[in-house]
């Protein structure tokens, strides 16, 4: 397996990427000629991971161990939406692994296997996002994280001064939602920060 694909399949579980999100990324980058990273060229594996990266992932030489445990998803997830509401300065993996440790006492994210745990980093996150920018989290979780980054946007547009509330369209894709959120952040961010 070459180096390129090893670090889409890095980066797809970085991202918390569905198995629909991640064909459809695929058909995006070829063109439509085809959902499936084997088939594709050298050039468009490289064109696959750019558009990762401006969907938020951040290569790094360790983060396939660093990140790895059953609660990474949803913690990598949330880490991003606080870096995508100008929050964080630091999107990389070291500064969420010292977050959780803070939150846990846990020394990596890797470790963290108890739902309590979790619950106490992942909670302590969502209160911390839901003071510093406003997000209104949904009350009812609906398994793909879908309201939770509908209200990522509508927070990211209530930051950048929108009059206008976000209304969440059910034939937007997930990965359509992450790269507006990524849009809306590189603009928090420039505004935050120059």
């Amino acid at each position: 397996m070459s180096a390129a694909i090893k670090m889409i399949h890095v980066a797809k579980r970085e991202l918390a990427m569905n198995d629909d999100d991640y064909r459809a990324l695929l058909g995006r980058v070829s063109n439509g000629a085809t959902t499936s990273l084997k088939a594709m060229s050298d050039r468009d594996h490289q064109n696959v991971i750019a558009e990762m990266k401006r969907l938020g992932f951040a290569p790094s030489s360790s983060s396939h161990r660093k990140l790895a445990g059953p609660f990474a998803g949803k913690l990598v997830a949330l880490w991003l939406s606080a870096w995508n509401l100008g929050i964080t300065r630091n999107r990389h993996e070291n500064a969420l692994i010292a977050f959780v440790e803070r939150q846990t006492g846990i020394a990596h994210l890797r470790w963290v296997r108890e739902q309590r745990d979790a619950h106490r980093a992942i909670d302590g996150l969502k209160i911390w996002i839901a003071r510093e920018a406003g997000v209104v989290w949904p009350t009812v979780a609906d398994g793909n994280g879908r309201g939770h980054k509908v209200a990522v946007i509508a927070a990211q547009q209530r930051l950048l001064g929108s009059e206008a509330t976000y209304q969440d369209n059910p034939a937007t894709s997930t990965a359509e939602l992450d790269r507006l959120i990524a849009a809306l952040g590189e603009q928090i961010r420039a505004a935050k920060h120059g």
